[in-house]
């Protein structure tokens, strides 16, 4: 991640060397996809591959969800705050970091000030020979921030058999967070204490001027190992 600051401005792009969701890998991404979502079919029993598409769409899937790699990402729902965006609006790449094969989601849209208690959950559930969910990483792809601007992306993940105020020690907390005063933090880690079979992921979206600033966020993006 390549960051320019400046005494009230902070400006974060992706660059090519980032291990991470760049153009080029979006592109290996979306040509190594099963289906397109002309070929996505919701009553099919058998669980497809997920595939580029708008987060309205991935909320349609309901349980049934959808497979990247030997996880199944399912139970979408978006619930859109003050200011902020639909859930056509937002676009969802899947796809699995390079070297790893970790999978994750890169959400993007127009998020600007002001966009705030937007967030939305799923579910990610290891297959029945999958590895377990050992830990995952969350990271702001692109934004600016100037003046009293700030942009804050947060991710509560707790057990699926259980809920963000009683996972206790299974729960992990991810933040990041861009402002032009302070520290910036645009990517965050961390590991369950116990590797997990299935978790409940819960992202809230805040993006706000403050009082003179501006805020724009268009991508972050969730991995899961």
């Amino acid at each position: 991640m390549k960051s320019q600051i400046a005494d009230t401005e902070i400006i974060v792009r992706t660059a090519d060397t980032t291990p991470s969701w760049g153009a080029s890998a979006v592109k290996n991404l979306a040509a190594t996809v099963l289906l397109s979502l002309a070929t996505l079919s919701f009553a099919n029993a058998q669980v497809p591959d997920c595939a580029p598409g708008k987060l309205s769409d991935y909320e349609k899937m309901g349980a049934q969800g959808c497979l990247i790699g030997d996880k199944k990402f399912s139970n979408f729902q978006y619930h859109q705050g003050a200011a902020g965006l639909p859930s056509d609006a937002i676009s969802l790449t899947p796809g699995t970091t390079p070297d790893t094969d970790d999978p994750g989601l890169l959400f993007e849209a127009k998020w600007a000030s002001a966009s705030e208690d937007s967030f939305v959950s799923y579910n990610v559930e290891a297959q029945p020979n999958g590895k377990p969910i050992t830990g995952a990483s969350l990271q702001m792809q692109f934004g600016a921030i100037t003046g009293t601007g700030k942009a804050k992306i947060l991710a509560d993940m707790c057990s699926a058999d259980g809920s963000t105020d009683s996972c206790g020690s299974q729960k992990l907390e991810l933040k990041v967070v861009l402002s032009a005063k302070g520290r910036k933090t645009p990517e965050a880690s961390g590991q369950f204490k116990e590797p997990q079979k299935a978790i409940r992921v819960v992202t809230p979206i805040d993006v706000a001027p403050g009082s003179g600033g501006s805020a724009d966020l268009d991508g972050f993006m969730s991995v899961f190992r």
